[in-house]
Formats: structure tokens, C-alpha cells, sequence
């Protein structure tokens, strides 16, 4: 056997181990969160032994972070951009938190963690996601009938109605996402109406 065949195949393997971390990591932080998944869990159920598993992910970031795209994959969140394609901001609005409430519902114990602004260590999951919800937020607020002095304000309200912290707070109070999502909307359709009134 030539030493570049068994290079090759000693790389596939170490991609094959990798891969299937990150596959493992990626379903138990959706189940049980990434604050309560150890390497030993990770590793039971990857097939391999703990020490395999700091070997490929120094630590716990890094792991969450390399699982985010597996996990986007398993369950993409709604696009963005079919939204922007919605001219009515009402209706484009009132689609976005339908879509989204349900996303937020079924990734709830690993949003719950990695969002949590009091949990340092998740901080770089969450300059990941920082630039793509100005984008959304830029998207919601779009086209409402408010006064530049408004937009601010209008923004706010927008974040706050899309914000997974507000979704917990209403599914806590027993709302369904349905009823959330109208929820919402009736609060930035108030806030619109008061930027108007001025």
C-alpha cells in the first residue's frame, strides 16, 4: 500500500469521525441543549470514544458552532427572502411570524440557550446570527406608512414582534403561534398607527 493511499484514507476516515460528531452533537443539543450534552453523550453516540471527540472540538463552542449548518439543514429556518417578495407590509409581516413561531417552537431547548444574552460562552453563536436578523428586520420594516423620525421606533417594534424571547413569553402564557403571531402584529399595526398620529 503507497503512503498517499493509506494519507487518503486516513483523511476519509478523520472526515467520517467528523461528520458523524457532528451529526450526534447537533441532535442532542436540539434535545437536550448544548448546556446539557456532554462529550460522553456526544461520543455514545457517535460511535466513538470521549477523547475522539476533544480531539475534533476542543470545546464546546467550537462543536456548537460546526453543528450549526447541520442543524440549519435538518431544519431550515423560513427564507427571509421569499418575505421580501411580499409587497403588503402587513401581510408580509403577519407571513414571516407564522413561519417563524413554529421554528422557534421546534428548536426552542437549543435557541433557548444559545440565545441567552446572559450566557457568555455562546456569545460567538450569537455574532453569527447578529447580521442576519438586522437583515430580516430591515426586510419586516419595509414599507410601512410611518414618518422617518418613526423608523427607529418602527424597528424596535419589528425586532420585538420577531424576537424568539417574545415567541417564549407567549407560548409560556399559552398561546398558540398562531395566536402569538397576531398578537404581534397587532402591537406593531398600534405602533405604526401612533408613529402616524405623531
Amino acid at each position: 500500500m503507497t503512503r498517499p493511499y493509506r494519507m487518503k484514507i486516513r483523511a476519509q476516515r478523520h472526515a467520517d469521525t467528523h461528520r458523524r460528531i457532528v451529526e450526534a452533537a447537533s441532535r442532542l443539543h436540539r434535545t437536550r441543549g448544548p448546556d446539557r450534552t456532554t462529550i460522553s453523550d456526544i461520543a455514545r453516540l457517535a460511535g466513538v470514544e470521549p477523547p475522539t471527540v476533544v480531539r475534533h472540538f476542543p470545546d464546546r463552542v467550537s462543536l456548537v458552532l460546526a453543528c450549526l449548518v447541520p442543524g440549519l439543514e435538518q431544519d431550515p429556518p423560513p427564507s427571509p427572502d421569499a418575505w421580501a417578495e411580499i409587497a403588503d407590509p402587513e401581510a408580509r409581516l403577519a407571513k414571516a411570524l407564522n413561519e417563524i413561531y413554529p421554528h422557534y417552537r421546534r428548536n426552542r431547548i437549543f435557541l433557548g440557550v444559545t440565545l441567552d444574552e446572559t450566557n457568555a460562552e455562546f456569545a460567538p453563536v450569537r455574532e453569527v446570527g447578529r447580521p442576519i436578523h438586522a437583515y430580516v428586520y430591515g426586510i419586516l420594516a419595509e414599507g410601512w406608512p410611518v414618518p422617518g423620525s418613526g423608523r427607529t421606533r418602527l424597528l424596535k417594534a419589528v425586532a420585538h414582534a420577531f424576537s424568539f424571547w417574545a415567541w417564549v413569553s407567549l407560548a409560556d402564557l399559552g398561546l398558540s403561534d398562531d395566536d402569538a403571531a397576531a398578537l404581534m402584529l397587532d402591537m406593531v399595526r398600534g405602533v405604526v398607527t401612533a408613529l402616524q398620529a405623531g
